[in-house]
């Protein structure tokens, strides 16, 4: 045998084999062919699945089996042969009492997570296993290959063993399969084993184990896999209401478990009794009542998944708590067969989904309403339904007469729409593939370009459904753009979510077309304004059921509207009513939202409608909706066709040329605005013009543009639009410079005149430009200054400000002349004379409040004069110490007061004669104790009064509390006081009162304690008020405290007041301290003011003032005050000292004083400072100024020396008689004058 027959499939000692070619002698052996042995590891498989299909009863598959695929592939094909032959299908609709599917005596399911694995034999594969149902579990090993190559080349089998172990509950492992696999396969080989696991097991472990080693050799097959694990329960389940469907075939015609996929009809569910689900037509009228049946209609789907106790909500919502009657309407909608734009129909909306995630209820709901543009609401009694479909056009009227405060619109921004859609279906051409459907609206493409839309369309499975429902999204966008909110009152309870309501606004419409009626009878109706019908109008009212119906105009007569035809109901006065007409149509909107707001009020949201979309969405027609508004549009057209040309003509015997701007009307423009420019120039305006052309006359030669724009009666303008660029022959040259300009100093301003040369007769403006360097291009435009002004005052500068200036002239064509002068600008500068502005400011600190407060004298405190506080409690006083004994022949009158033992009485009324206290009407209302010469008392008053004023009640309640003590002038013979005493009196008192009338009121409380000895007298009283009128609240205080001695006194005085009034607030507070002493008087008043005005008037002080006046009349003051008020200079704060010597010190020393109109500073430092007239005593100098060396000095004796920066650049000195100049060096090099000095 030759080499090659034995070698080793090796690269490395293949070499030898250009041997094989080499011949031999006749006789010689034939080369060893090698064996290879039939594969015995056969695998021989049924695969059992059973599918969980869904929530039965169900329809079941379409087409039989032809509906059932493995991997896409239909286990009948159309010409009715097998394609996997020996495959039994077999199914349960899902009924309550449905059989088990034969052959699946268990239940079994394949757990693959982690799987397939390969097993080593150093790694053993384990599995826990915790559901305690289970039975047993199938686990299934699998070889893709086993074989091995013998040295000679033989393939054989090959021999692998393997143990499986179980461990329970935390146990040991047991081995419970010990197998062995000694075969050849080229070709995958699988086994299972059944591992049974024991009843009442709580956990368990099952390991697989690899005995034999791996050999890692290519000339072994050897790998072994654990490819998958089924957990089993033993059971015979029928799964009652599920749908079910069996699949068992011979695993060897796939390489893993194929994708099982069903076309089934779905669930039956309850439809109308009066509807066929497969004609999609509805017979007679509908009686409420429900029947079951398979159907796609949306509409019925969602029913089912809203009142499904299973997988629906029906455990919170039963069928007595939806309006079925609204999804009746919704669902004849939905089976309305239209155009399939093939050439054929389809149901205009379907549902063909399979659905088997758990999802969140609503969102599920509403993902589904949306296949029928709707959305589901409670309408505050049932679950009901919002489509967007047609309805009754005649919806419930709403106008400015039967809402509460404004409609509130909202408009989509124009820019936000879409021009195109994407809309996302599943085609069942294409295995229920998703793909797009293109829609494009090409009205509006042109002016916003592509925007695209995607959709995802819920459930569709029919191209020409997701197509319809593009066109639905893009033209809402387009023609359904305003939202409207508002509310209303009882109204409010006859619209629903989803109803169509009219609401006529004349805010809105530009006329009124919608109230109330006055009368009506069935066909002649009485409106209660003016309004604008006409015949073949179109009446709709709100009648008294809630309904509305809308009938045509026969005739009109005034406010007698007649009709064609009686309402169904006679309407009644307040009923409201809106017409429509050619011209004007109300605005239709769907009721969204309906929220109460408080008692019997309710906030409506809807959205516009417009019902001619409908149409274009089933059959492409087109969409010209009624104007809704007689106001001028909102966008303006540009006005096309603007063209420039040169026109001569002769104005005073001068030839002049003009140019002439023309452009075409655009419709509902009412005016124009048109601007021009020259080469490139800025753009010039002329006045707007309602003319279709205008005139700019004087033009110069050059290149022009013009762009005009339209507006309309609200001023709503348009885009501009330009003509083309234009050569025009005119005048030459540019406007020439001004004549003159000058400038003059002013109190805090600087005063600038300018001339204009001839030919300059055009000129359209004046250029003013300052700056505050001499350099015009860092200047800035100060005013443009229409021609022939020649004169502007600037104000409000600092004094001293220095500032340069330059002016140029503008013509009427926009040409702009040069600037005078051509370099450096003429300087202005604002008066710096102190004199005038010392003036000035004295003004306006003589005109402030804080300085009037300053400057007037302190008012007297309130002593004992008349009316004061304690003549008002003295009187009080005399009235009860001085009343008289009862006398029973008198008669008495209300307010009377007599005594009567040691009681005092005071008539409440008349008292006829002889009726004696205590009797009614008199009243108790103190004791007094008289003997000798001494009075003691004690009072407490109380009176109520109410009566009519003026046709106004008065209610009127007063009282007196008081204690006092009298002593009287001595009798004869008395030795303990001194000749001449008079009364000794002592005495404290409270007086309280209150009245209130109409709108006013007022509460008052006086306080009083006192003392006397003959004229020396001392007292403490107290006055409190409170006052409040309609548009008035005042809160006062006034405490005094006072003594006098022999004429001889002081007194302290605090004044509080807070006030409110129409017009301003008001708050003060003065605090006054007086002496007088020998007919002087000396006086402090402290006083703080705050007020505020409702005309913007601020006033805020605090100010102390001092005053003296001898007795011979002498008078001097001295004040000082903070203020913050607003004047014709804005608002403005103040410190004003009023004194004769104002000074500013510490330590002794006294840096600063102001006395005799003169300032004295001991050290100043001024950074910027103008004077007017200076003296300067000994020198005035650099701050850096060393003699001989740097810097500068003038000396009182006339010598002027001038150094240099630094150090060593020479000198200059002068005096009245000579000039000198010296080197760095301090060598003279120039004298001029007197050479001698």
């Amino acid at each position: 045998m030759s080499k090659t027959a034995t070698a080793p499939a090796t690269k490395r000692r293949r070499r030898p084999a250009a041997a094989r070619v080499m011949g031999g002698k006749g006789g010689e052996k034939k080369p060893y062919t090698p064996y290879k042995a039939p594969d015995s590891a056969l695998s021989v498989a049924t695969v059992k699945l059973l599918y969980a299909l869904s929530e039965g009863p169900i329809v079941g598959p379409v087409n039989d089996r032809q509906s059932i695929k493995l991997n896409g592939t239909p286990l009948i094909s159309p010409d009715g042969s097998e394609n996997f032959p020996g495959t039994i299908w077999d199914f349960r609709p899902g009924t309550v009492d449905q059989e088990h599917i034969a052959g699946f005596p268990a239940i079994e399911n394949e757990a693959s997570q982690g799987l397939p694995v390969e097993l080593k034999s150093d790694n053993a594969w384990t599995r826990a296993i915790t559901d305690q149902q289970l039975s047993a579990v199938r686990i299934r090993l699998s070889w893709p290959q086993i074989w091995q190559v013998k040295t000679n080349g033989d393939q054989i089998g090959y021999r692998i063993d393997y143990a499986i172990d179980l461990s329970v509950d935390g146990g040991s492992y047991q081995t419970v399969v010990s197998a062995t696999l000694d075969d050849k396969g080229t070709t995958e080989y699988e086994r299972t084993h059944r591992i049974d696991l024991p009843e009442g097991f709580t956990s368990a472990l099952v390991r697989v184990r690899r005995l034999t080693p791996n050999r890692n050799d290519s000339n072994f097959a050897d790998l072994m896999r654990v490819k998958g694990l089924t957990e089993v329960i033993d059971k015979k389940l029928r799964y009652p209401n599920l749908a079910l469907g069996g699949l068992q075939f011979d695993a060897k015609q796939f390489q893993d478990t194929p994708k099982a996929s069903f076309l089934m009809r779905g669930r039956i569910v309850q439809v109308p009794t009066n509807y066929d689900p497969q004609s999609r037509t509805y017979t007679g009228d509908w009686n409420g009542t429900f029947k079951l049946a398979y159907t796609n209609n949306p509409v019925w789907i969602w029913r089912d998944l809203l009142l499904h106790r299973r997988y629906g909500l029906g455990r919170r919502i039963t069928a007595d708590m939806v309006d079925h009657w609204t999804l009746y309407e919704i669902g004849r909608y939905c089976d309305v067969m239209v155009s399939d734009g093939k050439g054929g129909l389809q149901p205009r909306m379907t549902t063909n989904v399979y659905i088997q995630d758990s999802i969140e209820g609503y969102a599920l709901l509403s993902d589904l309403a949306s296949v029928f543009r709707g959305s589901s609401c409670w309408n505050g009694a049932k679950v009901t339904m919002v489509a967007d479909i047609p309805g009754n056009e005649d919806g419930y009227v709403f106008t400015r007469s039967n809402i509460i405060g404004e409609f509130e619109y909202v408009a989509a921004a124009y820019p936000d729409r879409h021009t195109r859609a994407k809309v996302a279906w599943d085609n069942p051409e294409n295995e229920f593939k998703t793909q797009p459907a293109p829609v494009t609206n090409d009205e509006l493409i042109g002016s916003l370009g592509h925007r695209m839309l995607d959709i995802s369309r819920f459930g569709c499975t029919v191209e020409g459904e997701a197509i319809r429902h593009g066109v639905w999204a893009l033209k809402s966008e387009q023609y359904e753009e305003w939202s409207v909110s508002f509310t209303t009152g009882m109204e409010g309870q006859n619209v629903e979510p989803g109803q169509i309501i009219c609401v006529a606004d004349e805010m809105f419409s530009g006329r009124p077309n919608g109230g109330r009626i006055s009368a009506a009878t069935r066909r002649v109706i009485t409106l209660d304004i003016d309004a604008e019908v006409h015949e073949e109008d179109r009446l709709i009212l709100n009648l008294p059921s809630g309904k509305s119906e809308g009938r045509i105009v026969k005739s009109v007569s005034g406010r007698l509207v007649t009709v064609m035809a009686d309402y169904s109901e006679l309407p009644e006065p307040e009923c409201s009513w809106s017409v429509e007409s050619a011209d004007l149509a109300v605005m239709r909107f769907r009721v969204q939202t309906i929220e109460p707001q408080g008692l019997h009020q309710f906030k409506i949201a809807a959205t516009q409608h417009e019902p001619l979309k409908f149409p274009a969405i089933d059959t492409g027609a087109r969409i010209d909706p009624q104007p809704t508004s007689v106001l001028p549009p909102g966008v303006m057209s540009p006005p096309a066709n603007i063209a420039l040309e040169a026109r001569s003509v002769v104005s005073q015997g001068i030839a002049v040329t003009g140019m002439r701007i023309t452009w075409d009307a655009v419709p509902g423009a009412t005016a124009y605005n048109v601007e021009w420019r020259k080469d490139s120039g800025n753009w010039v305006r002329l006045p707007r013009t309602g003319n279709l052309g205008a005139e700019v006359e004087n033009i110069y030669s050059g290149r022009y543009v013009a762009r005009v724009s339209s507006a309309n009666a609200m001023d709503v303008t348009s885009i501009w639009g330009s003509s083309p660029e234009v050569e025009l022959t005119g005048k030459v040259g540019l406007p020439p410079a001004v004549a003159f300009l000058t400038t003059t100093r002013e109190l805090f301003g600087i005063s600038i005149k300018w001339g204009f040369p001839p030919g300059a007769e055009d000129t359209q403006r004046t250029e003013i430009w300052y700056g505050p360097a001499n350099d015009l291009g860092a200047s800035t435009k100060l005013a443009d200054l229409a021609y022939p002004q020649a004169d502007y005052r600037m104000q409000s500068l600092l004094a001293g400000t220095t500032l340069f200036f330059w002016a140029r002239l503008v013509d009427r064509t926009g040409n702009v002349g040069p600037f005078y002068p051509i370099g450096n600008g003429v300087m202005g500068q604002a008066s710096s004379d102190a004199g005038p502005i010392l003036e000035q400011i004295k003004g306006k600190v003589d005109e402030s409040a804080i300085s009037k407060e300053l400057n007037d004298r302190i008012d007297l405190i309130d002593g004992s004069g008349p009316g004061s506080v304690n003549a008002r409690i003295d009187q009080a006083v005399q009235d009860f110490t001085d009343a008289l004994a009862y006398d029973p022949e008198k008669p008495y009158v209300k307010g009377d007061m007599v005594r009567q033992g040691q009681r005092i009485y005071q008539a409440e009324g008349p008292v006829a004669v002889g009726i004696a206290p205590p009797a009614a009407p008199w009243k108790d209302i103190g004791s007094t104790l008289e003997e000798a010469n001494a009075l003691a008392g004690e009072v407490h008053q109380n009176t109520l009064d109410i009566a009519e004023v003026d046709g106004k009640l008065v209610a009127t309640s007063e009282k007196v509390d008081g204690v006092y003590a009298q002593v009287n002038p001595a009798y004869a013979g008395d030795t303990t006081t001194n000749a001449g005493d008079n009364t000794v009196s002592a005495g404290v008192w409270s007086v309280w009162s209150a009245i209130a009338e109409g709108d006013y009121a007022q509460s008052k409380r006086t306080d009083l304690v006192e003392a006397s000895v003959n004229a020396n007298t001392a007292a403490i009283s107290t006055e409190t008020t409170a006052r409040v009128s309609a548009d008035t609240a005042l809160a006062q205080q006034i405490t005094t405290i006072g003594a006098q001695v022999e004429g001889n006194s002081t007194a302290i005085q605090t004044e509080t007041a807070a006030r409110v009034e129409a017009d301003g607030v008001l708050g003060q507070q003065i605090t006054t301290v007086e002496t007088n002493l020998d007919g002087a008087n000396a006086s402090i008043a402290q006083n703080t003011q705050a007020i505020q005005t409702i005309d913007g008037k601020v006033s805020l002080g605090w100010s102390v003032r001092l005053q003296y006046t001898s007795a011979t009349g002498e008078y001097k003051w001295a004040g000082v005050g903070l203020g913050l008020e607003n004047g014709p200079g804005g608002l403005q704060s103040k410190f004003i000292i009023d004194a004769d010597m104002f000074a500013i010190g510490q330590g002794g020393i006294i840096p600063f004083a102001v006395t005799g109109g003169q300032t004295f500073i001991k050290a100043g430092f001024i950074e910027d400072g103008t004077i007017t007239n200076a003296k300067i005593g000994a020198y005035i100098q650099s701050d850096d100024f060393v003699a001989g060396s740097v810097g500068w000095r003038l000396s009182k004796n006339g010598i002027f020396e001038i150094n240099g920066s630094v150090p060593g650049q020479g000198r200059m000195t002068m005096t009245n008689r000579s000039l000198r100049v010296y080197d760095a060096a301090g060598q003279k090099r120039v004298q001029l004058g007197d050479l001698s000095e």
